[in-house]
């Protein structure tokens, strides 16, 4: 087994102000010999004095026949996204979508202006210099010019080299910094510019290698620099891997004391044959970055179209509407939606019963200043209105989710917004159009740092229960369990609710057909180092996601070791269906975080049976490695098998990509679609459940719920069931 050292990483500010995934003050380390050589701060990313509490480690220098002690990496803001939202100027309550958009629009080039002003002091002390050029190259990734960045770099290390004094805590800080930004410039010039269906897709494919190879040349060189030095740092070991493969070099050249070994990954236990990414074929694969996405027919053609929104507060959300000829035309401009800038997530309803589908977004994750949502009017023909204010939805919130549910059984469908930095509000639909906020009085309190929500009938007594994910370190997901007054109790722990700690986007669902809905709960764990050990096969010690099998309404049961998802993934985007239509559902998973170094491949497990799960992501050719965010899965070409939509790109300029629709091969199982119209209940049937039972020799119980799935992507509500 593998004993390799994971240096500490940046972890999410879960005290005070949430201003972003990296924390924006001194970063407390808890590992002495571990602290930051280049700590992100407000003012920047800081060169540091070595202090006698620290402990590094004693290096032989060959080149000068002495014995120099150098500092491993420090936490580094590589993207610059935590030095952008902490720049942000907050703007009023009442500020207007375009008003927001304006805070942001040239935020870098107004801080690298006034970063190269301080560089023209003559006088400037040579360590704040130093701090002013890794900050200037941290803004310039943010804003997608890695060469540029790269230069700062190289300057910034000449002077740290000439000072005796900086050397030792900070050379190799520079020198990691200079490997990831070498290999984004290599993603940027190859996966991005000269993108193809294999792009970013481990294993790397031969057609996937690096025409323009001069990035990831440069990363190897460093990444090897870094380890002849820290030759345990996991992280940086698989970095140079993955710049090899970029290059047609791996394993063949990587040094072996550095091979990082895909024997594990390639070996896919079931293989149900390869997804295509058809997204540029069919027009969809705009570059895009961290946002949401819904699969979903907006027009009551029988079509599924597409709707994608995007973090980024100056870019407007898309409409793809599916023209049944293989095809999407993109149709914001005349769906009257181009206004509509920013939107971490969205998702789908039918909030006023006329039968066509409605969009709502939410906003102001990770930043500090709160965000109004939106609620868009399906207007039947084929354009959306604004009706966020009349419907008494505009109060701005910091959100990333949100789920509707019928939880009184009125017929019309209520709203639950998870919220990051206020109590998250459950809205009850008065049935004119317009909504009520009644969290408190329905019992549902203290419940800010939401990152995911799923309402789930636990008890099979008809009403909707509500689960919570809670991205802290402090506390544990909610089950609320409803009483059928208009009121909830909370029973989480009572029920066998424990983890995950630090959670992110969730669902329910019956992945073993018992006719008693589980859950599943991401966490949002970004140990890059142990994603690689899960990549390895070896063990880890750090949090993951739990999979809660329901005990028939009794309580639930931890059973995620057993079914094999016991496992580091860094999960964001998230969503489920059964791919391989066998009656169970699989799942996909998009991962990441700001980091630039962070490069994990997106992950696709099989449901075996409903008793496990494996990891199909190689054989089925859809572990992309650039971030994934909201995920959709459904039947968008009426071919019977659901293909899988991801939006991508991270959560910077920099660290955009194109969004992927990966096509299902099919298998020869059969299905059967439905799409249920409420009568009585409301007109979507969300909450509805659905039952099918085979006939034959071996007959298979087959149970579904009408519902949009995972909290952070929304699939379609028309169900496609494998038999």
């Amino acid at each position: 087994m593998l004993k390799l050292t994971n240096p500490p990483r940046p972890r999410i500010s879960l005290q005070g102000l949430m201003i972003g995934l990296l924390v924006i003050a001194v970063i407390a380390v808890s590992w002495p010999k571990f602290r930051s050589a280049l700590t992100v701060l407000p003012a920047g990313n800081e060169v540091v004095q070595p202090s006698s509490s620290q402990t590094p480690l004693a290096l032989a220098s060959a080149a000068e026949h002495v014995t120099r002690e150098y500092y491993p990496r420090g936490p580094l803001d590589t993207s610059g996204f935590g030095l952008a939202v902490s720049r942000i100027a907050p703007w009023k309550p009442d500020a207007s979508l375009d008003q927001i958009a304006d805070s942001w629009r040239g935020l870098s080039d107004h801080n690298i202006a006034k970063i190269d002003q301080a560089l023209a002091e003559k006088n400037l002390p040579f360590q704040k210099r130093c701090s002013l050029l890794s900050t200037k190259a941290s803004f310039l990734n943010y804003e997608g010019q890695p060469i540029k960045a790269y230069q700062a770099l190289e300057e910034a290390r000449a002077l740290i080299e000439g000072n005796e004094t900086l050397l030792q805590a900070n050379l190799y800080s520079v020198i990691f910094f200079q490997g990831v930004t070498a290999l984004r410039r290599g993603e940027n010039e190859n996966c991005i510019l000269c993108r193809g269906e294999s792009s970013c897709i481990l294993p790397i494919a031969p057609t996937a290698v690096h025409t323009n190879p001069t990035g990831s040349r440069l990363a190897v060189q460093h990444f090897t620099e870094y380890l002849h030095q820290f030759p345990d740092d996991l992280e940086v070991r698989w970095l140079l891997n993955l710049a090899h493969m970029t290059l047609g070099e791996y394993p063949e050249k990587v040094d072996p004391q550095y091979l990082v070994s895909l024997d594990h990954f390639r070996n896919s236990e079931f293989d149900i044959g390869r997804f295509r990414d058809i997204g540029h074929a069919v027009g969809v694969n705009e570059l895009d970055q961290a946002g949401g996405a819904i699969m979903e027919d907006f027009d009551n053609d029988g079509l599924l179209d597409i709707v994608v929104t995007c973090f980024d507060p100056t870019e407007p959300m898309a409409f793809h509407r599916n023209s049944g000829a293989g095809t999407f035309e993109e149709m914001s401009a005349s769906a009257g939606i181009t206004g509509q800038l920013g939107g971490l997530n969205c998702m789908q309803t039918d909030y006023n019963n006329d039968g066509f589908m409605d969009i709502f977004i939410v906003r102001g994750a990770w930043i500090a200043t709160p965000v109004r949502p939106t609620l868009l009017r399906n207007n039947r023909d084929g354009t959306f209105k604004d009706v966020t204010r009349e419907a008494g939805l505009l109060h701005p919130v910091n959100s990333i989710a949100a789920s509707w549910a019928d939880y009184d059984n009125d017929g019309w469908l209520d709203l639950f917004v998870c919220c990051e930095r206020q109590q998250s509000r459950l809205y009850h639909n008065q049935k004119d159009g317009t909504f009520r906020e009644i969290a408190e009085s329905a019992g549902i309190r203290g419940t800010s740092r939401c990152k995911g929500s799923a309402w789930i009938d636990f008890d099979n007594d008809g009403d909707r229960d509500l689960f919570l994910n809670y991205l802290t370190d402090e506390r544990r997901p909610d089950l609320y369990r409803n009483n059928g007054d208009g009121t909830f109790s909370e029973l989480g722990t009572s029920l066998g609710i424990y983890g995950p700690i630090g959670g992110f986007s969730c669902w329910a669902w019956d992945y073993d057909n018992d006719g008693w809905e589980d859950i599943f709960a991401t966490c949002y764990d970004r140990s890059l180092g142990d994603v690689v050990q899960g990549l390895l096969g070896e063990p880890h010690t750090r949090k993951s996601n739990c999979l809660y099998r329901n005990l028939q309404g009794r309580g639930f049961e931890d059973v995620t070791k057993q079914a094999g998802l016991d496992v580091v993934l860094a999960t964001m985007g998230s969503n489920f269906g059964d791919f391989d239509n066998d009656g169970f559902l699989d799942m996909y998973l998009g991962t990441g975080d700001p980091l630039f170094s962070t490069l994990i491949p997106n992950r696709m497990f099989k449901n075996v049976g409903g008793k496990r799960f494996a990891d199909i992501t190689a054989s089925s050719g859809t572990g992309n490695l650039q971030k994934g965010h909201g995920v959709a899965c459904g039947d968008w070409d009426r071919d019977g098998n659901i293909d899988i939509f991801i939006e991508m790109g991270g959560a910077v300029n920099g660290d955009k990509y194109h969004n992927i629709l990966f096509q299902n091969p099919g298998s020869k199982n059969h299905w059967l679609t439905v799409k249920l119209i409420g009568e009585k209940t409301n007109r979507a049937a969300i909450g509805a459940r659905i039952k099918v039972v085979t006939a034959g020799e071996d007959p298979l119980t087959v149970h579904r719920t009408v519902s949009s799935g995972s909290s952070f992507g929304a699939n379609p509500l028309q169900q496609t069931i494998g038999l």
